[in-house]
């Protein structure tokens, strides 16, 4: 049924009709029940959250929160600085509309309190985020994720929200229109049915959000923690190689500092290549097999079908979207892999000022990273077989998007031409 997008829910229901009684029937109605029942224990145990909320904490980082009082102290030396920055700067303007400017400052103060992390504890934060995976990781780095944490966590609640209402509104809808026709009004089987397929695709939705915000949530931490790290040690590499072009010696501080970089750039290394290998390439695989060829489907219906003009608008901004959240997390894992090679373009220059007897060893390791960098394995998350994470993989890839479309063009021309 994956090419009669326009029949779909016809011919789930005749599939319901047709086999109601039989031995398949009653075994995928028997899963869609234990699903219900899956999700009714799992609602469960949410109780658990406010019957013990010390044992079964909502949010992890709920430990790492501040006291309101230390919260509001912060917040009020905010907007006392904001205040009496902007009455030194602007003393005219201050004294003239002043509730206007309160307003402002106390909009500005939410936001930057959000963004300056002043509901975190930093001190408990520091000691209760360990990073083991990352242990060298630099506290702009830690901030950053834990930002990125408490925002998606508030995004995901709101689309479920959203979701979920959307759902109830379009499926109360759909039942009502089909409810007007006699052949559903006299059969009690079709009733049923329709309830059926209408719970079950309110399920299926809210499943499907989850594992897509799961997804883009893990590779959107990923991207932060990599990039951050990542930018923190080109930097310092890049300090170093600018100090010794003024002619600052590189003694044994500046090798340390040099031996750090080359460690945790190996370390970064093993860490991309291991979770891909065994958490992310498979699953990016079949993320690309499913989304490509939806949205070919999606555009071979707006090219071939005859469709109204609104149902058109419908399919192009549904195409729009779909392109885009689907590009994301390609393009963030890309950009990893462009951090990683970067340094690679500052090693012949650093090169040369490892002139002396005690940087042999030192300069044979940076050698022998540029070696891997240009002409070894790319550091890169893959999406299967279909290759790595790079801007040339995604180029690849998009040659690989006209074939399906061409691929299933022709599916949809021969249909038509019967």
């Amino acid at each position: 049924m994956l090419f009669k997008i326009k029949t779909f829910l016809y011919d789930a229901l005749k599939h319901i009709v047709e086999e109601n009684g039989t031995v398949r029937y009653r075994l995928l109605h028997s899963v869609d029940i234990s699903l219900y029942l899956y999700w009714f224990m799992r609602a469960l145990f949410i109780s658990l959250i406010y019957i013990d909320p010390e044992r079964f904490p909502l949010y992890r980082y709920d430990y790492i929160r501040d006291t309101d009082k230390n919260i509001a102290k912060k917040l009020s030396k905010r907007l006392e600085d904001y205040q009496q920055r902007f009455a030194r700067d602007h003393s005219l303007l201050s004294k003239m509309i002043p509730r206007l400017l309160n307003h402002w400052f106390r909009i500005r103060v939410w936001i930057d309190s959000w963004l300056q992390l002043d509901r975190v504890d930093r001190n408990l934060f520091e000691n209760r985020n360990k990073m083991r995976l990352f242990p060298n990781a630099n506290r702009q780095s830690r901030t950053h994720v834990l930002l990125f944490v408490l925002i998606i966590d508030y995004c995901n609640h709101i689309i479920h929200i959203f979701i979920l209402l959307l759902n109830i509104i379009s499926g109360i809808k759909i039942i009502s229109q089909f409810l007007q026709y006699e052949f559903v009004k006299n059969s009690s089987i079709m009733k049923f049915s329709i309830m059926i397929e209408v719970i079950l695709f309110i399920h299926n939705s809210l499943a499907i959000n989850q594992c897509a915000m799961l997804l883009y949530g893990t590779i959107w931490a990923t991207y932060y923690v990599f990039r951050n790290q990542l930018a923190h040690i080109n930097q310092n590499f890049m300090k170093i190689l600018r100090n010794s072009r003024q002619r600052k010696p590189i003694n044994m501080t500046v090798l340390k500092e040099l031996r750090f970089i080359h460690i945790e750039h190996n370390t970064l290394a093993y860490y991309v290549l291991q979770s891909d290998k065994y958490t992310l390439s498979r699953p990016l695989y079949y993320f690309a097999l499913v989304s490509i060829p939806i949205n070919v489907l999606f555009m071979c219906e707006l090219i071939v079908e005859d469709i109204p003009a609104q149902t058109q608008f419908v399919f192009i901004v549904m195409s729009s979207v779909h392109a885009i959240t689907g590009l994301i997390p390609f393009i963030t894992l890309a950009l990893v892999s462009s951090a990683f090679h970067k340094i690679k373009d500052y090693i012949p220059a650093m090169q040369l000022r490892l002139n002396r007897s005690t940087h042999i060893r030192m300069k044979l390791k940076y050698d022998d990273l540029y070696e891997r960098l240009m002409f070894g394995k790319k550091i890169a998350f893959t999406f299967g077989y279909l290759g790595d994470l790079t801007y040339r993989g995604l180029f690849e890839a998009f040659l690989g998007y006209f074939a399906a479309f061409f691929l299933i063009m022709g599916f949809y021309m021969r249909e038509h031409s019967t």
